[in-house]
């Protein structure tokens, strides 16, 4: 059976607009929008998209209560396996809001999610001690390579395989030690 991923973007990457609609308020679209159609395919027969969530930058770091209960809604009735954000390269607004849906994701429902961040973004900090963020360039130019490491780190997570060293893997140091004791 294949594992379902609901899929975050902001206005932007769902196609909705640029800094004019960085105000919308959070939209659930039952299609794969932006990188989500992109993320499907690397999946491959083992996983699949059931959706896209949108929502304005600005919107979500402006009234993050009513975004969160929105998007938390939508992912209670999708009853995903895991949430992929992003990627949010150097984006600091769109960074915060994949924090902050990976954190709410994280703390409440318990689903793992994958997210994508340059090293300076401001969001970085906020989330990854908590979720798996890739470490990805700081622009968009950069997404035809952060996509692949987040949809396998995405599929090694769903298949309860064992996730290596950052530098091994691609994703950001979450600040843990793994103590290991030699006989």
């Amino acid at each position: 059976m294949k594992f379902k991923v609901l899929y975050y973007v902001n206005q932007f990457f769902g196609q909705i607009g640029g800094e004019e609609k960085a105000g919308m308020a959070p939209i659930f679209k039952n299609e794969n929008i932006g990188p989500a159609l992109g993320f499907n395919s690397l999946l491959g027969e083992e996983g699949e998209v059931i959706g896209t969530l949108i929502c304005g930058d600005n919107y979500f770091n402006e009234n993050k209560e009513e975004a969160l209960e929105y998007i938390m809604k939508v992912i209670k009735e999708q009853n995903p396996d895991m949430v992929v954000a992003g990627p949010a390269f150097n984006a600091g607004r769109y960074g915060m809001a994949c924090a902050g849906v990976a954190n709410a994701v994280i703390d409440e429902l318990g689903i793992p999610v994958v997210t994508g961040m340059y090293i300076e973004n401001p969001g970085l900090d906020v989330c990854r001690s908590k979720a798996l963020v890739v470490n990805v360039t700081d622009s968009a130019a950069g997404m035809r390579s952060a996509l692949p490491v987040m949809a396998k780190l995405t599929t090694k997570l769903m298949k309860n395989e064992e996730i290596g060293l950052p530098e091994e893997e691609g994703y950001i140091s979450q600040g843990k030690r793994l103590t290991c004791f030699l006989r």
